[in-house]
């Protein structure tokens, strides 16, 4: 599907200078999910995965010449048996007084083209199951939620378990919950 740049929309990849610009868009984006929004030692260690070890990457999109959206992104392997990468969008934000003006679909666009470059096998993402007009967006841009497939997470309390469930038993599977 193509999808035709917004007029106006200028996106690149992003720089360190952008990064003030880009922490406000994350606090917006984590305000609007319902979470507590990054405090100043998060963002520094975002901002160092990012500009200094080159764990993440990220994409601007710029309206009238302000940063008015964010696409952090970061390339995993998508299939060990294609040998072949997948792009994961970690966070999509676009400052509410420039939604609807094209910013997330030349965001998307920009992440599509890179997906390609790559020779990635897909881009994932996730999105909040209350959030309709997102996956409204997503829908209209050619994307469908995934089948077959049940993501699971371990959160930080359940991976500090395992952990020492692995390092006191001499057998994880007896430190462990059986399977139902």
């Amino acid at each position: 599907m193509t999808v035709p740049a917004a007029e106006g929309v200028r996106v690149r990849a992003a720089s360190r200078e952008d990064w003030p610009r880009m922490v406000e868009l994350q606090r917006e984006l984590a305000r609007f999910e319902r979470m507590a929004p990054p405090d100043d030692a998060e963002a520094a260690r975002v901002a160092a995965m990012m500009f200094d070890e080159k764990k993440i990457e990220a994409f601007v999109a710029e309206l009238g010449g302000r940063i008015e959206g964010i696409a952090i992104f970061w390339e995993g392997l998508g299939s060990s048996f294609r040998a072949r990468p997948f792009l994961f969008l970690e966070d999509l934000a676009v400052a509410e007084a420039a939604r609807s003006r094209g910013v997330g679909e030349a965001l998307m666009a920009a992440l599509a083209r890179e997906g390609v470059a790559r020779g990635a096998v897909r881009i994932d993402w996730s999105v909040l199951d209350w959030n309709v007009n997102a996956m409204r967006f997503y829908r209209r841009l050619g994307a469908a939620p995934q089948r077959d497939w049940v993501r699971y997470e371990l959160d930080e309390e359940a991976m500090k378990r395992l952990a020492r469930a692995q390092a006191l038993a001499p057998s994880t599977r007896s430190a462990l919950p059986r399977d139902p």
